[in-house]
């Protein structure tokens, strides 16, 4: 049997009755969890608006829009860049006529970030106190719209349509509690007067009410925690529709957003754990691989790639598209539906691919803060299936045209080698060989971008292999392996791998071998180096440990020489 949503209530975060896990630290929620959340605190379209004129006189402007209810419009950047002189301030109407204020597009959430800034950074009392004020009204837009249950609908007052259930769609509801959470942690640019503490506690109280909505809504499908839809019902937390072909539905796209945020809230309760772990599960179910999406043709092969649909049945996991006439249109077959309703709406696309990445530094960061965290051993250097004989860790370089890294994690060892972004950077790696030979060296890279990227290997200044590449791995923190074979000469050697692209090479995270006769760095080899018929040999200890070559006879032939790699050889002593 399936339903839409948990049979047993659960209540909200702070003070409430959630079933808290005992912590032995702080949470740390992944760093891909932290900068998806960032995402949605944006402003950039108010202030690239106000480019060229003064941002102080721009928010003012701003503040003498803003509709009586505290709320604003959507889409009005361009309109702050003059006060407002009469006629609507909002293109939508109130069920009973007047302007209604939104959270549709980051509108009224932007709006109070940027008065925010502008009301600790300007030196202009009197903008000073109007977006105070004006920022107030907004708080008490978002409280007054919240419904009793913490849901926040699209719109406010009511519109009479969908736009007054709860609303996911496009991330409203969670861009609104990013904010409602900053402001209750005082997380800039909320870290002012700019709202007094009795209202910000009101701010804290209204997000347990958004979360514990978000945890009861969440759709539940043979007793297992799925997803969400785009729109919930604002009393009985069901899944509903909203245009005509927007349908009650399991949302892969809407549902992202929810889980960033909950993978972000420090306090990690079980039923907040269940949510995400949930989830993930269904993303991972329904994860289509090496397909993508095309408005033109539908699901079409793609290899690397992974997709999700748009709408799913509440019920089980059969995705569907739908046209302008409704559920009577509703089909999986995506030829049978309009022209206009395949090119003009996002049906598909790669929905779960980043939480699915995130999946395991989420559970490790769970784990860390409970205290029963264990490091997993360090990973092998492998050449091919074996682990390598020997291996040079990316980063025990003997010198480099680019830095040391550790951002992009997967790597062996203690970091990673990238080279500039020019033609010409390199990094360079010694090592010895026991005698002359062509040695197979496995390189384990990682290459982000959408093309191959070009190298040469030089032994000293002599090119030893050209025109070889490191094909696109897809990620910086999906590492690949390639096996090149470099000839080397008896003796020390430094390789050095030199990008023939302007973007320089993939990231090295090692380069290892299985021939015993190579060693990383400098090594003594042993044995007596010899020069024609003579030996190198060692004086008494009184002679300081000095060496000394005895050229035996002084014929012309006589001398020490030195030969490099490319065969030019250059006298040191003695005549020829």
């Amino acid at each position: 049997m399936s339903v839409w949503k948990r049979s047993t209530p659960v209540m909200g975060v702070f003070g409430l009755a959630f079933a808290v896990s005992s912590f032995a630290a702080d949470y740390v929620p992944p760093s891909t969890a932290v900068s998806r959340v960032n995402s949605y605190r944006g402003y950039s379209e108010l202030t690239d608006a106000a480019k060229g004129m003064d941002i102080d006189q721009y928010a003012y402007n701003m503040t003498t829009w803003q509709i009586s209810n505290g709320g604003f419009y959507k889409a009005m950047a361009d309109k702050y860049k003059s006060a407002y002189s009469g006629g609507q301030k909002s293109e939508w109407r109130a069920k009973d006529g007047g302007d209604l204020g939104t959270i549709d597009n980051n509108a009224t959430i932007q709006e109070m970030r940027l008065l925010a800034v502008r009301y600790k950074e300007t030196t202009n009392n009197s903008y000073k106190v109007a977006f105070k004020t004006s920022f107030n009204k907004a708080v008490n837009f978002l409280l007054t719209m919240q419904r009793s249950k913490g849901g926040l609908p699209q719109v406010w007052p009511k519109r009479g349509n969908y736009s007054d259930q709860i609303t996911l769609n496009d991330n409203a509801m969670i861009r609104a509690m990013v904010t409602m959470m900053d402001i209750a942690n005082k997380t800039s640019p909320f870290d002012s007067d700019i709202i007094d503490e009795a209202t910000r506690s009101k701010m804290q109280g209204a997000l347990d009410k958004a979360i514990d909505y978000l945890l009861k809504a969440q759709i539940v499908n043979n007793g297992n925690l799925t997803v969400w839809c785009a729109q919930h019902d604002t009393n009985s937390l069901a899944p509903v529709g909203a245009r005509a072909y927007e349908l009650p539905s399991k949302s892969g796209n809407e549902s992202m957003g929810v889980v960033w945020f909950l993978m972000n809230w420090p306090k990690q309760t079980e039923a907040i754990q269940n949510a995400v772990k949930g989830a993930i599960a269904w993303y991972k179910k329904n994860r289509l691989k090496d397909k993508a999406f095309s408005k033109t043709a539908g699901v079409v092969d793609k290899s690397g790639s992974s997709l999700w649909f748009r709408f799913y049945e509440v019920n089980s996991d059969d995705y569907f598209f739908c046209d302008r006439d409704g559920a009577s249109t509703k089909t999986q077959d995506f030829m049978k539906i309009s022209e206009e309703r395949r090119t003009g709406y996002q049906w598909a696309g790669d929905y779960g691919s980043a939480i699915l990445s995130t999946e395991a530094a989420y559970l490790e960061a769970l784990e860390k803060a409970a205290g029963s965290y264990v490091p997993p051993p360090p990973p092998a250097a492998l050449c091919g299936s074996d682990t390598c004989k020997t291996y040079i860790d990316g980063v025990n370089f003997v010198d480099i045209k680019g830095a040391k890294e550790t951002t992009n994690t997967g790597f062996v060892g203690e970091g990673y080698a990238n080279v500039d972004n020019e033609t010409g950077s390199y990094v360079t790696y010694g090592v010895t060989a026991a005698k002359a030979d062509e040695y197979d060296l496995t390189i384990r890279f990682a290459n982000g971008g959408s093309s191959a990227r070009g190298y040469d290997i030089y032994v000293g200044d002599v090119l030893v292999v050209q025109g070889v590449s490191m094909g696109s791995t897809g990620g910086w923190t999906t590492w690949e392996a390639q096996t090149i074979k470099v000839p080397l000469e008896k003796g020390y050697s430094e390789l050095k791998f030199t990008s023939t692209g302007s973007e320089g090479m993939a990231n090295i995270d090692y380069i290892g071998w299985m021939n015993a006769d190579l060693y990383a760095g400098e090594k003594d080899i042993g044995g007596t180096t010899v020069i024609g018929t003579r030996a190198v040999q060692a004086v008494s200890a009184n002679a300081a440990a000095r060496y000394y070559v005895d050229f035996g006879s002084r014929d012309n032939a006589a001398g020490v020489y030195l030969k490099k790699a490319n065969g030019k050889v250059f006298k040191v002593n003695g005549k020829r």
